[in-house]
């Protein structure tokens, strides 16, 4: 038997965003949030309780810039949640690890983003010596956006830190995604790609719920889309509501600041 959900979960379901941003890029897309008050009214509008975000300078100019301007942007949001993004340590751009992460737990900052197109580096470990350990031992949560495949190197080398890769997607990437599902257990995706007929039943079917983490990528996408193609998918209502925010949840409860 069928067990479609109905638009109506909305309201007994609380969908935590993992993948949204907020602010004007040069090219911005048709729809989009100026601003976090613009977002939060997104949010409401698509049935939203919760995002982690980002703010378009992190991913389109200097992220060292607009790290601390997000965080001021959110302070009194109690529904937005900071994510701050990150540059190699080769280009002098960044701070030391050490002195980076003491920033981040004073600002509790729990998750981490990278941008290896827009900011135009490979994100493997010898332009990240001593970040990724950091995170290792901090339980922080890494958002990458980019191909799944260029990401081996980088999933083999740190195996302990839990890696959400993003934007994923939209065509079938079961035969190779299986597999490095597979052998690094701490590798999770985000939703909002994931919308081919059938992909989330069948991701859900075989990997388990588990590695799933509801992700609008608004304004890239129709953040509704992505709510809509959750609460309508066939899964369980357990399944359904750990992807909504059961595992981001947990991922994030278990970052040590």
């Amino acid at each position: 038997m069928k067990r479609y959900g109905t638009l109506s979960n909305i309201t007994s379901i609380e969908l935590f965003d993992c993948n949204c941003c907020y602010g004007r890029s040069a090219r911005p897309a048709f729809r989009y949030a100026p601003d976090v008050q613009t977002l939060e009214e997104e949010m409401d509008f698509c049935g939203i309780s919760r995002a982690l975000v980002f703010n378009a300078g992190q991913r389109f100019e200097n992220p060292m810039e607009r790290n601390s301007e997000l965080s001021a942007d959110i302070k009194h949001r109690s529904r937005l949640c900071p994510s701050w993004a990150a540059l190699p340590l080769s280009g002098g751009e960044m701070p030391s690890p050490e002195l980076f992460f003491a920033q981040m737990m004073e600002n509790g900052i729990k998750a981490l983003r990278f941008f290896p197109q827009e900011h135009h580096f490979s994100l493997d470990s010898s332009s990240f010596s001593g970040l990724f350990e950091l995170a290792a031992a901090h339980g922080t949560l890494v958002f990458a956006k980019e191909n799944i495949l260029r990401m081996k190197d980088l999933l083999g080398d740190f195996p302990d830190v839990n890696i959400v890769a993003v934007n994923q997607g939209p065509h079938s990437i079961e035969r190779y995604l299986g597999p490095m599902l597979e052998k690094h257990r701490n590798l999770f995706l985000d939703t909002s790609y994931l919308m081919t007929d059938g992909m989330l039943e069948d991701f859900c079917e075989r990997h388990g719920p588990e590695r799933l983490l509801f992700g609008s990528a608004f304004p890239d996408n129709c953040a509704g889309g992505a709510v809509t193609y959750l609460m309508r998918a066939d899964i369980s209502e357990n399944a359904r509501k750990r992807i909504a925010s059961g595992n981001l949840n947990r991922l994030l409860g278990g970052v040590n600041l």
